[in-house]
């Protein structure tokens, strides 16, 4: 299809999109999140890469427990210490960890995102769709601050965006005659990282596709065997990652089914009702819709930045987007739009709302709303310079033609040239108005920030040092924590020393190193202890 065929501009046009993306999130990288985890999901995804980059699928307990305590880290059998997370973004993680850079993993995955974003976007609604969606995408807010983080929403949003640019080609090489097995075994692919990585959001992105499958074969009974034979990759490469999961679990606790968040809070369940989230009542109806509409307030701004405004033109998106498609095509403004509205109505049910971070429990919906957004611009500005064009005739010359010009492949044409200044407009809104407010609000969360790590560089004399960090809550160590190990054997193991009087035990675990104390409260490194002060609760 024509579509589907990429010329010089459109391989142009990924790596420059690419690049911006790539650039843009290591600058929030080392200037925002400064290379360090912020939220005690990041710091337990961390150590269970370290695990996996180390070649086990668990570390042995820690020396001394509550001087090591990790965030979201549990212990799953005798001796056997892992991350409560499912397995699908640690061993993606774990990549960049056995390269000493963990922290360019998400970056590098925002970058591919951006290139499928422009991808599923031209083969929908043609190049310049493509291209004003990638820039909405990677202007984002909320994609720029994904991106710098080490949480899984980046990995997820890659996979649901390849699920859906793999199922547009699978329906394409159908259409067309030709067997769609490889696009389809891509789908099972997609679809059985969605489920390892993050369970709950994969059946939100999944669900829509499952329901056009389930409609063709309704509707079609007598090519069962045809759709069977087309989408068996797809059903067989899931199942068999989905089994990962439950395998991995067995190996480390002896029951496939054994839930480790229910080790770290035995409420930390999906549900409503008592024993499901905080309190004597758990989760409430009421608490889900008031969770719901804080995250979709914030979204409304997060999304592109324009303040509650950013889902507007996701409604001229929707239209255009079903009234100008080719008839197999019309239903994908449904399959763009439809797995955002089903992550915030899958997340009520769970009791942890996501407004740390911006509204990230829906950020794998961001990639087919930037498209539909893009439509929606795009088609509104077509829709204006056509009626203008008709006045233009009726004033005038009957049948003359007020633009005639069409350069680079269609990007820029007499119909859609006013596109790039209207985008260049909205850009000036997200990046002068509302995303530095949002940059300084993210910096330095929970008081996390590099300048302590930065100041050790230049205090310490050899490769073998010890700090105890002395501080009353978990945040005080997290920046140090960031220098451990799982086996915490490397060059720098830092301490939590969190109760009088244990100082020399601790040094005992680890003689023969340079010993500095670091003082939370006071931000000041020694050699010698000073009064261990405690912070409130």
């Amino acid at each position: 299809m024509d579509n589907e065929r990429y010329s010089r501009i459109d391989a142009a046009l990924i790596a420059l999109l690419a690049a911006a993306a790539l650039t843009a999130a290591i600058i929030m990288a080392i200037t925002v999140t400064e290379r360090l985890p912020h939220l005690e999901d990041e710091i337990a995804y961390l150590f269970q890469a370290q695990t996996y980059a180390r070649g086990q699928l668990w570390a042995p307990s820690a020396p001394a427990p509550t001087g090591f305590f990790t965030p979201f880290v549990v212990t799953a059998g005798e001796g056997r210490r892992v991350g409560k997370y499912p397995i699908g973004w640690p061993v993606a993680l774990a990549a960049g960890e056995a390269l000493g850079a963990g922290w360019l993993v998400n970056p590098i995955l925002a970058a591919i995102t951006i290139g499928l974003i422009y991808a599923l976007g031209k083969e929908l609604y043609g190049r310049q769709v493509g291209l004003v969606a990638g820039i909405l995408a990677l202007s984002s807010p909320l994609f720029l601050l994904q991106s710098a983080t080490f949480m899984s929403h980046p990995i997820t949003a890659l996979w649901a965006t390849l699920l859906a640019w793999a199922f547009l080609r699978a329906d394409n090489a159908r259409a067309d005659g030709r067997n769609p097995r490889w696009w389809t075994a891509v789908c099972g692919l997609s679809i059985g990282m969605l489920a390892i990585t993050r369970s709950l959001t994969a059946v939100a992105i999944v669900l829509p596709f499952a329901v056009i499958l389930l409609v063709r074969l309704v509707r079609q009974p007598r090519q069962i065997g045809a759709l069977v034979k087309a989408y068996w990759p797809l059903a067989a490469l899931a199942l068999a990652l989905v089994a990962l999961q439950p395998l991995c679990t067995a190996i480390l606790t002896g029951d496939p089914t054994t839930n480790l968040y229910l080790k770290v809070w035995s409420y930390d369940q999906i549900g409503f009702g008592p024993g499901r989230g905080r309190g004597v009542d758990g989760h409430t109806l009421a608490k889900a819709l008031r969770t719901a509409q804080t995250g979709v307030k914030l979204l409304s701004s997060d999304l592109f930045g324009w303040q509650y405004l950013s889902w507007v033109p996701l409604i001229p998106g929707v239209v255009f987007g079903a009234t100008r498609a080719r008839p197999p095509q019309r239903y994908w403004p449904a399959l763009l739009l439809l797995p955002a509205g089903l992550l915030i109505v899958v997340h009520m049910a769970y009791w942890v709302g996501a407004e740390v971070y911006g509204p990230r429990y829906y950020y794998e919906g961001h990639a087919g709303m930037s498209i539909l957004a893009a439509v929606g611009l795009c088609g509104t500005i077509r829709l204006l310079m056509v009626g203008l064009q008709k006045l233009a005739n009726r004033a005038g010359n009957a049948g003359a033609t007020v633009f005639t010009f069409e350069r680079w492949g269609g990007l820029l044409r007499w119909d859609n040239w006013l596109v790039y200044p209207a985008l260049a407009a909205l850009l000036a809104v997200n990046l002068l108005g509302y995303l530095p407010a949002r940059l300084t609000a993210w910096h330095g969360l929970y008081g996390i920030v590099r300048a302590p790590l930065d100041k050790f560089e230049e205090l310490r004399h050899s490769e073998n040092v010890l700090i105890l960090v002395r501080g009353g809550h978990w945040q005080d160590y997290a920046a140090f924590f960031s220098l451990n190990n799982p086996w915490y054997d490397g060059p720098v193991v830092a301490v939590h020393d969190n109760a009088e009087g244990r100082s020399g035990d601790l040094i005992r675990l680890f003689p023969h190193r340079e010993i500095w104390f670091y003082n939370a409260n006071t931000g000041q490194f020694s050699k010698r202890p000073s009064p261990y002060l405690k912070k409130g609760p």
